[in-house]
């Protein structure tokens, strides 16, 4: 079932981290440490890219992870330095970054030109990431995806964070769906997305409590109280 999109358009947001990359490695052993990833460029015929790393944290902590980052990348330059901040230029190969466990690797592979990537954050091991895709998102076919990364050890965890229609004039608005909170309309578009309601049902509460990272309690929860609003507000 693909996930319907305003327009087409679709908000994607998940964390992912990787064993293999240092990125993840390192700032998972040093909190203190965090980075800043921004995609400035993607050839797609050639599958090269392009980004803007600033890494963050104490100067004497920054050095030795640049020596880690190098022989990951294809090329790395230095643009700025102070004290507390790194500013790198990278150049790499998605080959190069899959099998480096680079888990930015994961939304160029599977979304390729299709999406737009926002700064994402790295800290305590985990890539944050923001995506807005230009096209209809098949979720199952998304979670499928992850799967085989990690079966492939290229990925470790995966946590989906949100999935819904990118409408820009509500979110400036601050308008909410149905008078759901934003965690609970995540919650309930995904189970209806992969078939919680079907009969019978396609994923349970504990496929969706380790899809969001969350206790099944707090599955269940959010779905009571969305559905309680729903039909309150059909009803009422």
């Amino acid at each position: 079932m693909r996930f319907p999109g305003t327009m087409g358009f679709t908000e994607v947001v998940y964390k992912i981290r990787s064993d293999l990359y240092p990125l993840c490695t390192y700032t998972e052993a040093h909190p203190d440490v965090k980075a800043v990833v921004n995609q400035t460029s993607w050839d797609d015929d050639t599958g090269q890219g392009k980004s803007v790393i600033t890494l963050l944290g104490p100067e004497e902590k920054l050095g030795p992870l640049v020596e880690a980052l190098t022989p990951v990348h294809d090329r790395i330059e230095t643009l700025a330095q102070s004290k507390e901040q790194l500013v790198l230029r990278t150049q790499a190969r998605l080959d190069t970054m899959k099998k480096a466990g680079n888990p930015a690797a994961f939304s160029l592979d599977y979304f390729g030109e299709d999406a737009v990537a926002q700064p994402a954050l790295m800290k305590d091991g985990y890539l944050h990431v923001r995506l807005l895709v230009a096209s209809r998102v098949d979720l199952a076919d998304l979670l499928a995806h992850y799967e085989k990364g990690v079966k492939e050890g290229r990925w470790s965890d995966f946590k989906l964070m949100r999935i819904d229609e990118f409408d820009p004039e509500s979110q400036i608005a601050g308008a909410f769906t149905e008078n759901l909170t934003q965690k609970q309309l995540e919650v309930i578009k995904t189970a209806l997305a992969l078939g919680f309601y079907n009969t019978p049902r396609d994923i349970t509460l504990d496929d969706l409590s380790n899809i969001f990272g969350i206790s099944k309690a707090a599955v269940h929860n959010r779905l009571q109280a969305a559905e309680r609003k729903v039909i309150a507000k059909f009803f009422g």
